[in-house]
């Protein structure tokens, strides 16, 4: 008798001609499909009184690999292609009319095995219940593929010969002729495709037409937008670009609100927000980049506790890129769910870097909140920082999460907090109210699979509760997931929940709780280790001690109630404590351990696979605890007698291991610029927000697979002779109607200068109130710096400065609905860093007229330093204010109805001096008069 190695072509050779023989009988024969059938659950059942399980009853909601077809070929031995394996989509729902040429929204595939990019349209075709899509966008590497493998296909669906809506309806990938599995399902809606672009406009807007998109996805002050056009079905494709909006409610890019302006999804109409993805057979999707300006909230968020239950449900988002700039507000995470209700999936977007900057609070993730039902699937979640009390993490689940699935998903160098955390922060287990009624039991219902998790600076996966009424259910099940670089505990159970059910199975844990702590453990139980309702089970895992692990690092610490082997049940796991000192296995109850060297194929590059010598292959034989059928790559198991431990089935695949790529400084790196660097940062990894220090700027490139991060910086350009002062380079007056006004510098501007922007009022005590925008990237008010405010009877000032970015045009829309006056000036030689030399100072002139006033004094600090003056007089037919000195008139007045000037002075000494003049007029008591004094700082 021959025992068929799960290396050796014996093995190959029989799946071969399983294949073949399943292939004769014909799709229709017995029902059969082309790939081993999988099972879907969606809710898993309730958990029994007594706390335990039934023995495989909870599936994945996502698909697991074929037993026959998911297999990789076999080493070095040529084979026909293997069958495309979907393992979930990013919407579940989408329009099949309206959209581009009529041809409805767009649905993106991902899995394994589709082909490459020239095989899309021809080799690789698309069907929805047999009916081929309109057309092809993109195939290629989806955004965790570096870790994950996984491949995308985005199509535009098209009509499918008239499909009715409400219908789930199969999806099938065939590539060479291979079908794939058929257990996804996409249903037509009557929505429509609204477009949104930084182009665009909101009052033109029409939906269903890409040539009239809307510019923003929610404009509070409008009420106007993408959102506001928003129906249950309909799909919001957002253009390519650089997003900075915060006009949404509470400063973010968008947040569901409530009454008449809630917006749901539903089951089988769910609204959906993607990337635009490029043009028919383009292969490129749009670069939809959004960054969470400082102060503000910023992302993508569900609605308020108080409205929760009544809008944001039933939403995907997928194919963004989101990142947070320093400064930003403690919840801007890019995905917030708040107290949505549910569900959300959240698919294929890249989330990070977050930078911590001047934040006072982080307490948030790169995908965070509440809510049922909740996918997190295929996102490159990286670079997530926070202060020092580590709060701010890869994802986030809060009070009243259940039946959340976290899978695909790459989380990487989350130096703020852990990579996943579930947290039941209001102590609402066993007594909250859920929005739709009845009682939240706790964190049930959670899968995590199919995981990277690497370098976090507290857990890789933390199961925590408030500890505060001893009641509720915590049950989750975690498989396939490689974690490492942890600092703290890999593995944190933090509950005093009277039921618990934590299961570990064919994890891959390495090198991990690598910083300094006083208790050093992989497993830590901080909460109630032993009751009747306690069985957190440990099967099949690696838990392996790396190069960086702590010394004095052990396997389980009882931190509070001590654990029994029922209720901490350890049983066939693979422990390698190189070299360390560690208690045996035994101790924790686990008689089947296996105690060694794992033989990962090169752990340094973190390739955790498995040599055919690992003591971890074919060692799974203790029965699971609930149903495994491949490993993190979708390899089948088990490949040979039986399946082997940890996250990795050793087969006779040739298993795609990315080769680590550092992070490279670009062009730019080393370089002077007056305007910070925005292209040409990184000729390799991704770029991180460029930041200002006091001599340039600063940036870093982040390495991939292991790779390693490179520092970058420019230099501030020098002025070749620094004595030339600023100066005013050229000036507008304008006059600002009510209602929208455009004004704009007669010439390009330079980039580098400084744009100074003063906008006056009529009766407007408090300030500037309305929308100022221009095409330097500013799209409201708090987008521009602001340099103070100043106010004259009758009228209110508000002061602005920016640098200009890039050359050309400058261009300022104002819509404010009074009447007053605009002032736009370009300062050259100015100091790149800072424009004024001091604070700003105004003083108040006298309600009626006068004559012979004086300003406060100012203070010169250079040689070279502009001064000017914004000389601001109230309604009526004032006499603008005649200066005494060497002052020139700027900027004349504007406005009829208004009179402001500007005028300037070089002191061309350091030291005080002050302004003084003669107003007069007539005129109902005017004029009343205030002056704002800005010292430009010179070089």
């Amino acid at each position: 008798m021959y025992k068929i190695r799960k290396s050796g072509w014996m093995s190959w050779m029989l799946q071969a001609s399983v294949v073949a023989l399943l292939s004769a009988c014909g799709g229709s024969n017995n029902g059969a499909v082309s790939t081993a059938p999988q099972t879907q659950t969606s809710n898993p059942p309730p958990a029994p009184a007594d706390g335990s399980f039934p023995q495989n009853v909870l599936a994945p909601t996502t698909k697991t690999a074929s037993t026959l077809l998911s297999a990789h070929s076999a080493k070095g031995l040529a084979s026909s292609s293997p069958a495309p394996q979907i393992l979930f989509t990013d919407t579940l729902s989408a329009p099949t009319t309206g959209g581009e040429n009529n041809q409805g929204g767009y649905l993106s595939i991902f899995g394994k095995n589709f082909g490459s990019a020239s095989d899309l349209g021809t080799n690789t075709r698309v069907y929805i219940n047999d009916k081929e899509v309109a057309n092809y966008r993109y195939l290629g590497n989806a955004k965790s593929s570096a870790k994950t493998g996984l491949q995308q296909i985005t199509v535009q669906v098209g009509a499918l010969e008239g499909a009715p809506t409400g219908s789930a309806l199969p999806v099938k990938v065939v590539y060479n002729g291979a079908s794939s599995n058929t257990d996804n399902n996409f249903t037509p809606t009557s929505g429509r495709v609204l477009f949104v672009s930084l182009s665009g406009s909101d009052t033109s807007a029409v939906a269903n037409n890409i040539a009239r998109p809307w510019r923003s996805l929610q404009n509070m002050s409008t009420l106007k937008g993408a959102y506001f056009a928003m129906q249950t079905g309909d799909q919001v494709v957002i253009r390519g670009g650089s997003w900075h909006d915060t006009n949404g409610q509470d400063k973010t890019w968008m947040r569901f609100g409530g009454g008449i302006y809630a917006r749901n999804g539903s089951p089988a109409a769910w609204i959906h927000i993607t990337a635009y993805p490029g043009p028919v057979n383009g292969n490129a999707i749009e670069d939809v980049h959004y960054t969470t300006p400082a102060g503000a909230s910023g992302g993508i968020a569900g609605p308020w506790s108080a409205i929760a239950g009544s809008t944001g449900e039933y939403i995907s988002v997928s194919n963004l890129r989101m990142d947070v700039a320093g400064g930003a507000s403690r919840d801007a995470a890019p995905v917030n769910f708040q107290y949505t209700a549910g569900p959300w999936r959240v698919v294929n977007n890249e989330l990070g870097p977050w930078i911590a900057g001047n934040s006072a609070t982080l307490n948030a993730a790169g995908v965070s909140g509440h809510g049922k039902g909740n996918q997190v699937l295929g996102n490159n979640i990286h670079d997530i920082a926070g202060t020092s009390e580590l709060q701010n993490h890869g994802i986030y689940a809060d009070t009243t999460a259940q039946d959340w699935e976290v899978a695909y998903n790459w989380i990487h160098n989350i130096t703020g907090g852990s990579a996943v955390q579930f947290n039941d922060n209001e102590g609402g287990a066993g007594s909250y109210t859920l929005p739709h009624g009845g009682i939240w039991q706790g964190f049930t219902g959670i899968r995590i699979h199919h995981n990277w998790l690497e370098n976090a600076a507290k857990y890789g996966i933390n199961f925590n509760d408030q500890g505060s009424t001893h009641k509720g259910i915590y049950e989750a099940q975690s498989w396939n997931n490689v974690i490492t670089g942890t600092k703290l505990y890999p593995i944190r159970i933090n509950s005093t929940a009277t039921i618990q059910n934590m299961w570990f199975a064919y994890n891959t844990v390495y090198n991990a709780m690598t910083g300094a702590s006083g208790n050093k453990a992989y497993i830590m139980d901080e909460g109630f280790g032993s009751g009747a309702g306690i069985r957190n089970k440990f099967y099949n895992n690696i838990f392996a001690f790396g190069p960086d692990t702590q010394p004095g690092t052990t396997w389980l610490i009882d931190y509070s109630t001590p654990s029994t082997t029922t209720s901490y049940d350890f049983k066939q796991n693979l422990y390698f404590s190189n070299g360390q000192t560690a208690p045996t296995p035994g101790t924790l109850g686990d008689n089947l351990a296996i105690s060694g060297n794992p033989q990962f194929k090169n752990a340094a590059s973190s390739n955790y696979t498995l040599l055919a010598t690992s003591p971890a292959v074919d060692a799974a034989t203790q029965p699971g605890i609930f149903a495994v059928n491949d490993d993190v790559s979708n390899t089948a198991r088990p490949q040979g007698n039986s399946k082997d431990i940890g996250a990795f089935e050793l087969s006779g695949a040739v298993v795609p291991i990315p080769t680590p790529v550092n992070g490279m400084c670009g062009t730019a790196n080393g370089q002077s610029f007056s305007a910070a660097p925005s292209s040409q940062l990184c000729s390799a990894g991704i770029a991180s927000l460029v930041s200002t220090t006091s001599s340039g700027w600063a940036w870093s490139c982040s390495g991939s697979n292991g790779g390693t991060t490179a520092s970058c910086s420019a230099n501030l350009a020098s002025n070749p002779d620094p004595s030339v002062p600023p100066s005013v380079r050229q000036q507008y007056s304008g006059v600002i109607t009510a209602g929208t006004s455009s004004h704009q510098l007669s010439s390009a501007v330079s980039a580098g200068n400084w744009i100074l922007v003063t906008v006056g009022v009529n009766n407007n005590a408090l300030g500037v109130s309305g929308t100022l925008s221009d095409n330097q990237g500013h799209a409201d008010i708090d987008s521009f710096t602001s340099m103070g405010r100043i106010y004259v009877d009758g009228m209110g000032t508000d002061l602005y400065a920016t640098k200009a970015t890039s050359s050309g045009t400058y261009k300022l829309t104002v819509g404010i609905p009074n009447q007053g006056s605009i002032h736009v000036l370009e300062i050259q030689n100015a100091d790149a860093l800072n424009l004024m030399d001091v604070p700003l100072a105004t003083s108040s002139g006298p309600r009626f007229a006068s004559t012979a006033l004086s300003s406060q004094t100012q203070v010169s600090t250079k040689a070279n330093d502009l001064v000017l003056a914004l000389i601001d007089l109230g309604i009526g037919n004032a006499i603008p204010f005649s200066p005494s000195g060497p002052w020139q008139l700027v900027s004349p007045e504007a406005g009829t109805y208004v009179t402001s000037r500007i005028y300037e002075q070089r002191p061309t000494a350091t030291g005080t001096f002050g302004i003084a003049g003669t107003v007069g007029g007539s005129g109902a008591g005017y004029p009343g008069w205030e002056a704002a004094v800005i010292v430009i700082k010179g070089r």
